[in-house]
Parts: C-alpha cells; sequence; structure tokens
C-alpha cells in the first residue's frame, strides 16, 4: 500500500514537473530569445536645478550632463538601427529621477535590457612623505610631593608633507548585478507578474509566490539574466576595445547596484570613463567621443540582440570587484 501510494505521489510530482515546465517554456523562451523593449537610463541628473547637479564632476565637467548627452545619442542611435525595437528613456530631461522611479519605468513597459549610462571618479592619490626633522620640547615629572620636579628635555621628530597627485586610473567599465544579492533580483522577478506574461495569448498567468515550484522557476530566470547581463557586457567592453579604449572589464560590486538588482531583466551599467583623468575627461567631453561611445554601446546591443535570437550561449561569469 505505502509503495503504491510513493509510486502515485511520484507520477504526480513528475506530471506537474512536466505540465509546468510546458506552460513556462513559451514565456521564458520569448522573454530571453528576443528583444523588443530597450530601457536606457542617463545616470544621475540635477536636483531642483541646473546648478544642483547630482553626480561625479571633473575639473570641467559634470557627470549628469555627459550621460545625459550620451545616452540621448544611444536612443537616436538604437531608433537609426532597429527601428523595429521599442526605447524607453528612464531620464527624458536633464533633471534628476529616483532610482525606484527608474526601476519602476523599466519594469512597468517591460524592458528586455536596461542600460544605465554613467561615468566614473577615482579619488586624488595621497602621499604622505617625510622631509626633515626637527626639535620638540617636551617636560616629564620626577619624585613625589614636596620632592616632585618638572623636567624640561628635547627630542627629535620627523617632519611629515601631504601630497595629492593625479589618480591614474582610466578606462571603461559595465557592471552587471552581484550574484551574492540573488535573493533581491528574485524578489523582484517575484514582485513584477509582468515576466510571466504569456506572448502568445496576452493572458497573465495566476502565480502563486509561495509556490515552491514558482520560486524554483524564478530562480532559474535569475541566473539566466545574470548570464544575459555578463554577455551583453561582454560585448559592449569589446565594442569600446574595437575604438581604441582600455577596457577594465566586466564586474560586480559587492554592494550592489539598486537598479541593477531592481529591474526584471538583464541589466548593465556601464562607465563611460574617468572624470578625474584629464584625458578621458576631454574625450568624453568631446562630440566625437560622445558620438562614438554612443555608436559602440549601440553596436553592442545590436550584437547581443542578434546573438539572443539565434539561441548562442552566454560567456562565463565576471570577476567579483
Amino acid at each position: 500500500m505505502i509503495k503504491n501510494r510513493l509510486l502515485q505521489f511520484c507520477s504526480i510530482t513528475c506530471l506537474a514537473l512536466v505540465l509546468v515546465s510546458f506552460f513556462w517554456s513559451p514565456v521564458l523562451h520569448s522573454k530571453t530569445s528576443k528583444v523588443h523593449t530597450i530601457i536606457v537610463d542617463a545616470g544621475h541628473g540635477f536636483k531642483g536645478s541646473l546648478s544642483s547637479p547630482d553626480g561625479a564632476q571633473g575639473s570641467s565637467s559634470q557627470e549628469d550632463v555627459i550621460s545625459y548627452e550620451v545616452a540621448k545619442k544611444v536612443v537616436a542611435e538604437i531608433k537609426k538601427q532597429m527601428p523595429e525595437v521599442n526605447v524607453v528613456e528612464t531620464r527624458p530631461t536633464p533633471y534628476f529621477v529616483s532610482l525606484k522611479d527608474r526601476a519602476a519605468i523599466a519594469n512597468n513597459n517591460k524592458g528586455d535590457l536596461f542600460v544605465s549610462i554613467h561615468c566614473n571618479f577615482a579619488p586624488k592619490i595621497r602621499d604622505v612623505r617625510q622631509e626633515g626633522t626637527r626639535t620638540e620640547t617636551y617636560y616629564v615629572y620626577s619624585g613625589k610631593g614636596k620632592k616632585k620636579k618638572k623636567i624640561k628635555k628635547t627630542r627629535v621628530v620627523p617632519v611629515y608633507k601631504t601630497y595629492y597627485h593625479p589618480n591614474p586610473a582610466h578606462g571603461t567599465e559595465t557592471y552587471v548585478f552581484a550574484a551574492h544579492k540573488t535573493d533581491v533580483k528574485e524578489d523582484v522577478l517575484l514582485e513584477n507578474g509582468d515576466v510571466f506574461q504569456n506572448e502568445k495569448d496576452d493572458s497573465t498567468i495566476n502565480v502563486n509566490i509561495n509556490d515552491p515550484i514558482v520560486k524554483q522557476q524564478v530562480a532559474l530566470w535569475t541566473k539566466m539574466f545574470f548570464a544575459s547581463s555578463v554577455k551583453l557586457g561582454s560585448i559592449v567592453e569589446e565594442e569600446f576595445v574595437q575604438t581604441g579604449r582600455f577596457s577594465r572589464g566586466v564586474k560586480q560590486r559587492q554592494k550592489g547596484i539598486f537598479v541593477l538588482q531592481a529591474t526584471a531583466m538583464p541589466s548593465i551599467l556601464i562607465e563611460l570613463g574617468f572624470l578625474s583623468n584629464r584625458e578621458e575627461e576631454e574625450f568624453l567631453l568631446g562630440e566625437d567621443g560622445q558620438q562614438s561611445m554612443a555608436e559602440s554601446i549601440t553596436r553592442a546591443i545590436r550584437r547581443y540582440k542578434t546573438l539572443v535570437e539565434k539561441g548562442n550561449s552566454p560567456p562565463a561569469a565576471p570577476n567579483k570587484k
């Protein structure tokens, strides 16, 4: 009796898994193999007025302005090179948009890719050097009570001076969401029912987010989004290298990046270069430099789109930062 019940339970469980796989596979396939909507996110923005920027500032540049101008050029290039794709901007004006709102815009528009554009900055290098010595006077006490005496002494102490030097850090970086924070990404996927949308009949599956099978499926989605993010990030860096830029690679931040964790889609954050590096700052301030970066990003998106629609497998995961 017990053996028969066990066999019956196993049969039902296998059937359930097959049915779940059958009903979910069109959704999973369509979501990961087609790029219909691209979310372009210009980092930071002006708070209140154009005189109150948010983000890094170089000697004669502001991250808000450069990220906005490059993002606009990326949007224009995508529309020109991929007119079949819908492009949504999270910061369509120079003004600031909260991180929460950016993620909501991406999720509400059912984005297939989230591309955030930023500029990097490295603080000056602090160098402390000993430059000579000086004689220092100090006092000690000896004895007790009425016999206590104050004795003057001298000693030679080093003299230090602090110098600050320009940081040589340079190059492009592309970040993906932190793999050790997959629980955050999974929560976002569970909260956004749009990722379970069945495009074939335009009906939404009634999902029980507490169902262990659903949670397993979401975990699978998260892994696929991570691999897809790495794929796109790697292609972006390859395109930058093709134009002569130095690539620092595809990375993760241990503390995570909110907009990458909170978007229910493959997501990357691109650092165009270091505003603390005068040469890169001048490049990113120029019209030619901005256009070059925009075209590289667009070529990368187009390559990614072609690859995933042909069903090619993603590359290996990046090194942690």
